[in-house]
């Protein structure tokens, strides 16, 4: 029983032995095989690395078929003594290297196959022998197989498989876009006679357009052997069936090309009639560069045989154009408008507005000029249409007539002017006698230069009134100042200072703080809408974008004390309740939206929303002046009445709105309410038959609508269809602010009558008008415009994908087409 538990002991390590022997037997294979075919597979490796290097196709082509005639007989040898070294392992060979990996002594494998010859009839004998049998057991349970070791260093005792390799390395680095056909040439020897430099040259050529047109380098083609009469296609397409490939290539294009192969000094490059040769750079490569100044077909050839040919077309630079959007535009507040469309194939520079005097009703156009930068929309912009405010009022032209015209640069200097527009320079009208006074000699000086004692009698005469301007001291040492300057120096040179001294007097008198808070506010808007256009440093940014907030805290800050020192210049016609006066917070909460869209990338959104800034607080200055001039009218009264009606016509449309999403019928008094509301309509619109049409579509249309609207809801409401009466209620409140915005259309021409400044600006038909502050008139809400801003939700969405694409971007484990993209994405912002 002894016995054979231990032999039971024993017979579970045979199957495992087994399995050992069999992996030991294929790592002898592996190690006999690759010795043998080392040889053979160290020069397979050679010729792959010669052909991926394409050095084969340069050498001469008995050279060429010389070297894979040696390459040939060599592998077929080495082939040949592999085959014959090869020889399968056996068992034997599997157990010693069991043995020798497995670091075991007294080859226990080959003593577990041993018998007992003798004594086995000898119990103590037979007892040895299985203790013997256990102990070489034991050991066995420790074999190891390890990794198969073919010994190259005995035959490569020179390291060349090292040198192999980095050649392969280096081959599949240079030529992997391309070795189907390297290795196609390194196969190909040439041995024909008057062919072999054009058919194993390599030929590179690449058209590169000017930096300014934002355009790729065009790749014609990169392999040189094209047959006769078969021109290679390139990027921009297959050859024409009557031709070969048109490369189309901007003016001021460069051209360079590359010839590698034998004979590639004889290449020449043939444009048109012209023929221009290669420099050689060595014996096997010569290169061209040269500046494209005219079409044809471009061939370029070797040894008599063509390599490529294109036919090239140069596509000039075309002048930009530019045209007014709009006529020069005055506002009551003395600034100009302009509004512009420019276009250039490949980006505009600059834009500026040349302003010359006209004298003789237009007839004849003064010499002198006046040049206004004006703002694009970004570096090198193909398309531009901007419009923005101006202030011309300090201009010592203000009042007079002159023409205004546009001309846009592009990137080679050339210019493109728009027709020139008349129109007569806004001048600032001035309610202050003091001021008025100031102003008029200031206009002398360009009237009446030679009157120059007589101005500077005036000035005194006003100077030595000094309760007419408070005793303001500043006010005071201008004006003597202005006269020792127009008095001590008579010539040309004193006259400019002295203008600029004139008008930042007359302004004091006239708006005290408020107008050197208005430039500075005007100063800072104009350069950070400069900033975003250039596309600056979001740090630049932040820093432009702090100063514009102090300044229209300066800006309001002033307005207030201003509004508090003069309360009798605020009429109850534009009260601030009625017109809907911005408050200081909602302009702060105009600048956190812009500086979001800034910082989430969104420029172009940010400059529009800059735009609407602008225009609001143009029209805000408007109304400034009309506070101080307007007289009361019967215009007040109307316009309050019909925003009451507006109110209550709202009220109403809430009301049947949720009746009908909570399912309700109309209450027993909406439609009695809705009759009570348009029997105070119809009483308007007979105060208004009286009122002076203007020349636009009158008020009284939109109230006739108004009322058929109204008389449609009350039957809805008394039929219990709250849905549709809020539908109708709705079209009543709408028509009742085109009323509103007629009316204020004719307050607005009556006010420019009567204050001489001419008709403010129009509007096309249907186009909604604006309050001063350049809203929807009437009930609009705060952000009521056609300038598309993005909400509050949609920048959060904006700075949410902005974030997921910088954290995408960390990610290296994603493809890098993607990570490509990505980067493109991000570059943009």
């Amino acid at each position: 029983m002894t016995d054979l538990a231990e032999d039971d002991r024993i017979r579970p390590t045979l199957p495992r032995l087994g399995r050992k022997l069999g992996l030991a037997r294929l790592a002898l294979t592996w190690e006999s095989a690759w010795l043998a075919a080392w040889p053979a597979v160290g020069i397979a490796g050679l010729f792959l690395a010669l052909a991926l290097l394409d050095v084969l196709p340069h050498l001469p082509g008995w050279a060429h078929a010389l070297v894979l005639l040696a390459l040939a007989v060599a592998f077929g040898v080495a082939a040949r003594r592999g085959c014959r070294r090869f020889s399968a392992p056996g068992t034997e060979e599997a157990r010693r290297r069991l043995e020798q990996a497995s670091g075991l002594d007294h080859r226990p494998l080959a003593a577990m196959e041993d018998t007992l010859a003798v004594g086995g009839n000898d119990p103590d004998s037979a007892a040895l022998w299985r203790v013997h049998q256990q102990r070489m057991a034991e050991m066995v349970r420790r074999l190891r197989v390890g990794a198969p070791t073919p010994g190259l260093a005995r035959l490569d005792q020179w390291s060349l498989r090292g040198a192999l390799l980095l050649l392969l390395v280096v081959g599949l680095t240079a030529g992997w876009r391309d070795a189907d056909e390297r290795l196609a040439r390194a196969l190909q020897p040439a041995l024909g006679v008057g062919k072999s430099a054009a058919n194993v040259a390599r030929l590179d050529l690449w058209i590169t357009p000017p930096s300014y047109t934002g355009l790729a380098p065009l790749f014609p083609t990169r392999l040189a052997k094209a047959p006769a009469g078969a021109p290679p296609a390139g990027p921009q397409g297959a050859a024409a069936p009557d031709g070969p490939v048109l490369l189309k290539v901007p003016a001021g294009s460069k051209l360079a090309a590359q010839v590698q192969g034998p004979g590639g000094g004889q290449a020449r490059l043939r444009l048109g009639d012209d023929a221009v040769p290669f420099e050689t750079v060595d014996r096997a490569s010569s290169r061209l560069e040269m500046a494209l100044e005219k079409g044809g077909p471009l061939e370029v050839e070797l040894s008599g045989e063509t390599l490529g040919a294109w036919a090239v077309e140069i596509v000039p630079d075309r002048p930009p154009t530019i045209a007014f959007d709009k006529p020069p535009q005055p506002t009551l507040h003395a600034a100009t408008g302009i509004a512009f469309n420019a276009a250039d194939d490949y980006g505009l520079v600059s834009v500026r507005a040349e302003l010359r005097r006209t004298y003789e009703k237009g007839a004849v156009i003064g010499k002198e000029m006046t040049t206004l930068e004006l703002h694009l929309p970004g570096r090198n912009a193909t398309a531009a249409k901007e419009s923005g405010f101006h202030d011309l009022a300090p201009h010592k032209w203000a009042g007079m007539p002159v023409t205004m015209e546009l001309v846009a640069v592009d990137a080679l200097g050339q210019e493109g002017r728009s027709e020139a527009m008349p129109f007569t320079l806004p001048e600032r009208q001035f309610t202050n006698p003091v001021a008025r006074a100031i102003i008029e000699q200031r206009k002398r000086l360009t009237s009446e230069p030679h009157k120059r004692e007589d101005i500077v009698r005036r000035i005194v005469e006003i100077a030595s009134e000094p309760g007419a301007f408070h005793h303001d001291s500043v006010v005071f040492l201008a004006l003597i100042t202005a006269r020792s300057r127009l008095s001590m120096d008579e010539t040309d040179g004193a006259v400019e200072p002295v203008r600029g001294l004139l008008w930042d007097t007359a302004l004091r008198l006239e708006d005290g703080r408020v107008s050197l808070a208005e430039r500075e506010l005007r100063r800072a808007q104009e350069t950070l809408m400069k900033a975003l256009a250039e596309n600056a440093s979001d740090a630049e940014l932040e820093r432009l974008m702090a100063e514009l907030r102090r300044a229209l805290d300066r800006y309001l800050r002033a307005m207030a004390q201003q509004m508090m020192q003069n309360p009798d210049q605020q009429p109850q016609e534009f009260d601030p309740s009625t017109m809907q006066m911005m408050r200081s917070s909602d302009l702060q909460k105009m600048l956190d939206q812009i500086r979001d869209l800034m910082r989430s990338g969104a420029r172009q959104a940010a400059r529009e929303m800059l735009a609407q800034l602008q225009q609001m607080m143009e029209n805000m200055r408007a109304m400034q002046v009309m506070r101080s001039r307007s007289p009361q009218g019967q215009g007040a009264g109307a316009m309050r009445q019909l925003q009451q009606m507006m109110q209550r016509q709202r009220q109403l449309m809430d009301q049947s709105f949720r009746r009908q999403q909570q399912g309700m019928q109309p209450g027993p008094g909406q439609a009695t309410d809705q009759q009570a509301l348009q029997r105070m309509l119809q009483q308007f619109r007979e105060q208004m038959q009286g009122m002076q049409p203007g020349q636009g579509p009158g008020p009284g249309q939109f109230l006739d609508r108004a009322n058929e609207a109204m008389e449609q809801a009350i039957r809805s409401l008394q039929q219990g269809r709250p849905g549709d009466a809020a539908g109708q209620q709705g079209q009543a409140l709408e028509q009742l602010r085109q009323a509103g915005r007629g009316l204020m259309e004719q307050m607005m021409e009556r006010f420019a009558r009567e204050s001489g400044m001419g008709r403010p600006r129009q509007q096309r038909p249907g186009q909604p008008q604006r309050d001063p502050l350049g809203r929807e008139m009437m009930g609009s809400d705060a952000d009521s415009s056609d300038v598309q801003i993005p909400d509050e939700s949609a920048v959060q969405r904006a700075r949410d994908i902005l974030d997921e694409l910088r954290r995408r971007s960390g990610q290296s484990f994603r493809p890098r087409i993607e990570l490509d993209y990505i980067d493109r994405l991000l570059h943009r912002f």
